[in-house]
């Protein structure tokens, strides 16, 4: 599915860089708390990936036009997330080898190894949710020697010439999602949570964190919705943000990313 109709929706420019009114208090105000209760999910295409990931599999390798149908069904409201990415998935035309080779010269943000450091050096858990899949984001993240954190995505299977894709995470309570990240908060209550990403396959669970990284899609809607974030451009600002430069600030209030609030 591409992305940009469902996982993703992105806004067309780019976020500008300045923070929401009340959103350089709210940064300053989020002291981390004791480390072992701490947990930042992040998601993967456009946030940890350059470009969304999915998308380019989808228009490399559909059979037909037929995804553009599927996304258009979606828009209107006439089918839900899970069946546009199962159909649009089950279009594409690619062996297991040939996918994986064809993902694995996506790059990815240099400053996510920082974020992995910050949260190492802070004894904050590292959680990767992703509406692309299982397969996918770990053959990337193997091509650029990087020891996958914990990764929650949909799942993918090769069978008989057939893709077969399936949706472990899918909620009841959420129609809206294939993958609704939000699920994985329930076994971190109590934690203080962080949550990075840019797509409206990531509203479910940025709503529920306590500090909110956003960009693109995510961030318009969150302006919208009244809610305080933080906009970032690159994951070396999530970095800046969180006070990576100095870990032991993790437990003190972190410094906030831009100056002033949006005219």
């Amino acid at each position: 599915m591409s992305t940009r109709g469902v996982g993703g929706l992105r806004a067309g420019a780019p976020e500008s860089f300045r923070a929401l009114p009340g959103s350089q208090a709210y940064l300053k105000a989020f002291a981390l708390p004791d480390a072992k209760k701490t947990v930042l999910f992040i998601d993967f295409d456009n946030t940890i990936s350059q470009g969304d990931v999915l998308d380019s599999v989808i228009e490399k390798f559909s059979r037909t036009n037929q995804w553009e149908h599927w996304q258009t069904e979606w828009r209107e409201g006439r089918i839900s997330t899970l069946e546009c990415l199962r159909e649009q998935m089950e279009g594409l035309d690619v062996d297991e080898p040939t996918l994986l080779d064809f993902v694995g010269t996506v790059k990815i943000d240099p400053d996510f190894v920082r974020l992995q450091d910050w949260a190492a050096a802070t004894g904050t858990e590292l959680i990767i949710v992703s509406d692309n899949f299982a397969p996918i984001l770990n053959e990337i993240l193997r091509r650029h020697d990087i020891t996958a954190p914990p990764v929650y995505a949909n799942a993918l299977a090769f069978a008989d010439g057939r893709i077969i894709p399936s949706f472990p995470y899918r909620s009841a309570q959420c129609p809206r999602c294939a993958h609704c990240k939000s699920v994985h908060f329930a076994r971190y209550v109590g934690y203080r949570t962080i949550y990075v990403g840019d797509g409206l396959s990531d509203t479910c669970p940025a709503v529920r964190a306590d500090l909110i990284f956003a960009k693109d899609s995510l961030a318009e809607y969150l302006r919208k919705q009244g809610r305080p974030f933080t906009p970032f451009r690159n994951l070396g600002d999530v970095v800046a943000g969180l006070g990576a430069r100095d870990p032991g600030r993790a437990n003190r209030p972190a410094a906030a990313l831009c100056g002033g609030p949006n005219p």
